[in-house]
């Protein structure tokens, strides 16, 4: 008996952790093979002589839903929400052009699966 209760318990814990694991397993797989999994757009629409409206679409094309999805960009923080598969979302903010710096950093962040939470820093290309 004491077999087999060592036995249940560990099927049981392989069975809790390959659960936890095959999302990311997934998305690192999915992440490798196709280049454009998560693609971030942006585009601007000048307002007037001082602002600007910047718009931001993120296009997910995995099969593990992403969730949380958020933009932080020069103290501002655009919430894009859960992504599932083949989804694109567009948020617009609107910006003083003499803060904007030349190059403007954008922190995405988000989960995997509502599980692991991944964050990517985005340079402006020089």
């Amino acid at each position: 008996m004491n077999t087999l209760l060592k036995l249940g318990i560990g099927l049981v814990a392989f069975l809790v952790l390959s659960g936890l694991a095959t999302p990311a397993a997934i998305f690192v797989y999915e992440l490798v093979s196709k280049p454009n999994l998560i693609d971030l757009k942006t585009s601007y629409e000048q307002l007037n002589e001082t602002h600007i409206k910047l718009a931001f679409s993120v296009t997910y094309r995995g099969t593990i839903p992403l969730n949380d999805v958020k933009l932080e960009i020069l103290n501002k923080t655009l919430y894009f929400g859960d992504l599932p598969k083949n989804t694109t979302l567009t948020k617009y903010v609107v910006f003083n052009v003499s803060s904007l710096p030349e190059h403007p950093e954008v922190l995405m962040s988000l989960k995997i699966a509502r599980i692991y939470h991944l964050e990517l820093r985005i340079r402006g290309a020089e």
